[in-house]
């Protein structure tokens, strides 16, 4: 969810308190000071319940669905002292997050209570500096598959559509088939419980159990792995492209690996994949950067659907944007990206490459690539314009051969010469170069 609209806020500084399983014993006095106080108190049932007694004055409303609506909720009472009630951490994987979109720091006071991944944590006295939290809470159970690699604790947020059961198939589907799992129900409450589970037994039809609504799942893998990838530079094999194993429309591993080196993705980077074919490199782009976003950009309708294939199967779907359409007309409506890559143009190298370097942003890279002999030499007639003048362009030139079997003997059979340019954007205008 996206909110770009901000609130002018007049009232007192919006107060948001975590509320843990024991609310009326665990609630700090700077919180219950905060309730005593409010003009509106806004949260769940299960909240308003266990925030105790309120003042006769206090007016009380529930969370609008969906979220989005809460932004009417606060500007129409933006002048009222307000208290925002919210499940242990407000500020991980929580309403924080919406909240920071549609008001300044100055204009929010979080107190906390104890998250339930702490309190999962601190029963089983597992230390947790190193687990990755995911939340698949609304969320597609597919995004787990980024986080599926050997040896490594998680904590997951789940919902109805991420049982334990679910979690396992995934697991097993990834080869991590002695994984140990978990499952932590209702924490601090006098119906906690907390169950260990092996992948056979949750995956055992005769299984006969159930799970308290609220629980929160931590996980230690372990197995074989290498479905899901554990390091950059994933099979060409292992893309779907609808044609045989490691063929098809997709940047081979050796190149992608280059260009993705010469992009030097950071977080928070727009990325555009231009001509994205199968999208190979969208894919690991999206894999190894989760804090930016790629847009894999693809003209042909076939294509695109495998771009979303292979964003699934990698369970890249947060941060890997799939724009279906010819560009640059595609381009027009995407954010100022970071960083490009241009690996397919359908004849239109020169037009995009003018194109994608005027939009991309002051200290951006721009990447591109030529096999056949007129898209090396628009590159090379690109890089000499007065838009490049002054600008250090990069070459280089992959030569890759691979091992065949001829005879049942050993064959290198080249593949043909990629050439790949480089060129950072200045992040000042120069006078009397043209650059943006």
């Amino acid at each position: 969810m996206t909110v770009s609209r901000t609130i002018d806020w007049t009232g007192p500084p919006l107060t948001v308190i975590g509320i843990g399983a024991e609310a009326s014993t665990q609630m700090t006095p700077e919180a219950k000071h905060a309730l005593h106080n409010a003009e509106l108190v806004i949260g769940s049932q299960r909240h308003l319940d266990s925030a105790g007694p309120l003042s006769p004055n206090t007016q009380t409303l529930h969370y609008p669905s969906p979220l989005s609506e809460l932004h009417n909720v606060l500007d129409h009472h933006k002048q009222q002292s307000i208290v925002l009630l919210a499940s242990g951490d407000p500020l991980l994987f929580g309403i924080g997050g919406f909240l920071s979109r549609i008001l300044n720091s100055q204009q929010l006071r979080f107190i906390p209570a104890l998250s339930s991944i702490q309190l999962a944590f601190a029963r089983l006295g597992i230390s947790w500096q190193t687990a990755s939290v995911v939340s698949l809470h609304g969320r597609p159970l597919q995004r787990l598959r980024s986080a599926l690699t050997n040896r490594r604790t998680l904590a997951l947020l789940t919902d109805y559509k991420s049982q334990p059961q679910d979690i396992a198939r995934e697991l097993h589907a990834a080869n991590l088939r002695q994984s140990t799992l978990w499952v932590c129900e209702a924490l601090g409450s006098e119906q906690e419980r907390v169950r260990q589970f092996s992948i056979p037994e949750l995956l055992d039809k005769n299984l006969n159990t159930s799970f308290h609504p609220l629980h929160v799942t931590l996980v230690k893998t372990l197995g074989m792995g290498n479905v899901q990838p554990e390091f950059p530079g994933i099979d060409d094999r292992q893309f779907a492209t609808g044609e045989a194993p490691g063929q098809g429309m997709i940047s081979k591993r050796e190149v992608r690996l280059s260009a993705l080196s010469l992009l030097q993705p950071c977080a928070q980077d727009i990325g555009w994949d231009v001509g994205a074919g199968c999208g190979a490199l969208a894919v690991e782009w999206a894999r190894w950067n989760p804090l930016g976003q790629v847009y894999a950009i693809e003209k042909h309708p076939i294509r695109a659907e495998f771009i979303e294939q292979n964003r699934d199967q990698f369970g890249v779907d947060a941060n890997l944007r799939v724009v279906q359409g010819p560009a640059p007309n595609a381009l027009h409506s995407l954010p100022n990206p970071d960083a490009v890559f241009i690996g397919g143009s359908d004849g239109q190298l020169d037009h995009l490459l003018h194109y994608c370097w005027q939009q991309l942003q002051p200290g951006g890279r721009l990447v591109a690539s030529a096999v056949t002999e007129q898209s090396r030499a628009t590159l090379l007639a690109f890089s000499t314009t007065d838009t490049m003048n002054g600008i250090d362009c990069h070459w280089t030139q992959i030569q890759v051969s691979r091992g065949d079997t001829l005879g049942n003997q050993l064959l290198l059979r080249p593949k043909a010469p990629v050439l790949l340019l480089q060129a950072r954007k200045p992040f000042h205008r120069t006078e009397g170069t043209g650059h943006d």
